[in-house]
């Protein structure tokens, strides 16, 4: 990769500060699954709009609510991966078992290591946020390097995930850790001074989340 793949920043004012990275969980009973990331992600923005000086005029943060089609929702979403601050990966059984979300994971892997090409000691950016709880999840060693909690996000946080706070009604909890997630996400697009790419970066794009073969290790 050569320097021609990276770019300045915007404008605080218009950036997108986050990519909001999900897997799209299939429906069960009344209550769409999906509601809930939408959920999350509006209050999110929210947040962020109050803690920087984005003008709220262009969007805050990157939420895909479409099945990959290719086309045009593939370029937006490419262009989304290429100028964002931040990754904000959900973690979640369904998060590593989907196929798109590990080439997500790649683009920003790619990004990222292009970055620290010229800015080596930038921070990450990728801030991965539990959706269910730890224990039922098992992480790929791709993601093994991202811390996902620190104590300033709370025992609850730990334990259950963002969406058991949601179906445990502990709404107060809730709203103060997506707080908490709001302000990482600002220290860290500040620290981590994230470069924007050619979305060319992207090209051939692999599941990071699928097993390796005993050839590929």
């Amino acid at each position: 990769m050569t320097a021609s793949h990276l770019s300045g920043r915007p404008a605080d004012g218009q950036d997108l500060y986050f990519f909001h990275s999900y897997a799209q969980a299939p429906r069960a009973g009344l209550r769409a699954p999906n509601e809930r990331q939408e959920a999350f992600h509006q209050l999110l923005c929210q947040f962020v709009l109050q803690l920087t000086t984005h003008d709220g005029e262009t969007p805050i943060g990157f939420l895909d609510k479409r099945m990959p089609l290719g086309g045009e929702w593939e370029k937006d979403l490419k262009r989304a991966l290429a100028t964002c601050r931040v990754f904000l990966p959900m973690y979640s059984p369904h998060y590593f078992a989907s196929q798109w979300c590990g080439l997500e994971f790649d683009g920003f892997l790619r990004r990222q290591a292009e970055h620290h090409r010229s800015e080596r000691y930038t921070v990450s950016a990728i801030v991965p946020v539990l959706w269910t709880s730890p224990g039922r999840i098992v992480l790929p060693e791709v993601v093994e390097p991202f811390q996902w909690y620190s104590p300033d996000l709370g025992d609850d946080y730990q334990q259950m995930g963002l969406l058991g706070l949601m179906e445990a009604g502990k709404w107060r909890v809730y709203r103060r850790t997506v707080w908490r997630l709001a302000e990482r996400i600002v220290d860290v697009a500040a620290a981590a001074r994230l470069k924007s790419c050619d979305v060319s970066l992207f090209d051939g794009l692999s599941n990071v989340f699928a097993p390796r073969t005993q050839g590929n290790s």
